[in-house]
């Protein structure tokens, strides 16, 4: 193994170890918290009417206000004519599978939007703009790529951030999921947890909830809320889903009025000075990642590959021509330290497996053969990381198809990097 190779296998061994040793410790000094259960104490009796146990409901999804000061700070300027723009970052919950493409303004972020709107809106609220960035089957893996191109880029004041259901326990999901939260307050966004959960109750809110706690962020957990209302026979999961995931009609309607009750409340709780926890929870491998595709990036050579790729949201890739009969490999030259290939994920047909070469600095940092094909695929965008270094290097990457592949198919997406500028 050369020294560039091993340099980078060591920082990765590292980086590992500091992921599955836990969340760490936190910053003397982290950001301030408040309970939504301090201001709304569980209710003194069993609700017994049917409109008590559905505002029991409600409360229970509050799970943090958090520290109020920057959400009050957007709201009152909006108040004022001041431009208030809201961002909804995540998977098919937030893009409203189900609802969405036939009735966009049904999905729980477009119902909040036009809730805040009317709220806190200037005369007729056109101050107020929208942007839903939800994309189906993203996980915080893919959502901090794409963070710069569908959420910072349209300058947002507020963003909700759903990934529950799509993530996994990992410290790669960790990391991915602290670094948009970091990377948002960074860019002075008031940022909003929201938590999910699917029929056999998968969720990842225990560790994004402990991240939501050390960063002092409001949180809405419609896990908690509807397991409540499940536990005590007051509904099924066939009341909220179609499915085994998404939110139906109703079901949006609820999550929307869960985050409504945040938004009635919030100016009515004491702000306090937020204190900014100087060190991370996690190592921030993608932490600032950008995002590469054939607007902004040109291959050195195209080889056998031509522009374009139809994966949804993602149509800007290389797509390699297998009628061609040829199979010259694409090359890529750019500058980084993490290196992440966007790629088209499917569960079967004529896909074969690419062979792709990584440089650093001119040296051989791996080379290997790599399949698109997963059983849970279905013509979605995935991840992979293909290059770690703990310094910037220049990236030589070469992708053609593996041999016995030539007349199967690949689309490259584009790459997501990370760079100190």
């Amino acid at each position: 193994m050369n020294l560039k190779k091993l340099l980078a296998a060591c920082v990765t061994a590292v980086m590992i170890c500091a992921a599955l040793g836990g969340c760490g410790s936190k910053a003397e000094g982290g950001a301030s918290e408040t309970k939504a259960a301090e201001t709304t104490a569980a209710p003194e009796k069993t609700p017994e009417t049917d409109e008590e146990w559905h505002q029991a409901m409600i409360d229970k999804a509050l799970t943090s206000y958090g520290n109020v000061s920057k959400m009050q700070e957007k709201l009152k300027a909006a108040q004022e004519g001041e431009a208030l723009n809201i961002s909804y970052l995540g998977g098919s919950i937030t893009e409203g599978m189900t609802v969405a493409p036939a009735y966009p303004e049904k999905c729980w972020a477009y119902l909040t939007y036009e809730h805040i709107k009317e709220k806190f809106g200037a005369g007729d609220g056109s101050n107020v703009t929208y942007n839903n960035a939800g994309i189906a089957g993203t996980p915080s893996k893919l959502g901090v790529l794409r963070l710069d191109r569908d959420v910072l880029n349209t300058d947002p004041d507020i963003c909700f951030v759903e990934f529950a259901v799509n993530d996994g326990g990992e410290g790669d999901y960790q990391q991915a999921y602290e670094s948009i939260i970091r990377r948002l307050i960074d860019n002075d966004v008031a940022v909003v947890l929201v938590f999910a959960v699917t029929e056999n109750g998968h969720s990842c809110q225990e560790y994004m909830q402990a991240q939501g706690e050390y960063y002092g962020l409001p949180m809405i957990s419609y896990r908690d809320a509807i397991t409540y209302m499940f536990d005590n026979g007051k509904m099924t999961w066939q009341d909220f889903s179609d499915d085994q995931s998404h939110p139906n009609e109703a079901g949006h309607e609820m999550v929307a009025e869960m985050i409504d009750r945040y938004f009635d409340t919030v100016m009515e709780q004491t702000a306090e000075e937020y204190s900014y926890p100087a060190e991370p929870m996690t190592e921030l491998r993608p932490y600032g990642a950008h995002l590469y595709d054939n607007t902004n990036l040109e291959p050195v050579d195209k080889g056998t590959w031509y522009n374009g790729s139809e994966t949804a949201h993602f149509t800007d890739g290389w797509t390699y021509n297998r009628y061609k009969g040829e199979n010259k490999p694409i090359k890529f030259k750019f500058t980084g330290k993490f290196v992440y290939m966007l790629y088209h994920e499917v569960a079967g047909g004529a896909w074969g497996k690419a062979h792709i070469v990584v440089k650093q600095d001119g040296e051989v940092y791996d080379d290997f053969e790599f399949s698109p094909v997963d059983p849970n695929g279905w013509g979605n965008c995935q991840v992979k990381c293909i290059g770690m270094s703990p310094v910037n290097c220049e990236y030589e990457i070469e992708i053609s198809m593996a041999d016995g592949d030539e007349d199967k198919a690949f689309s490259l997406l584009g790459f997501g990097y990370t760079i100190d500028e």
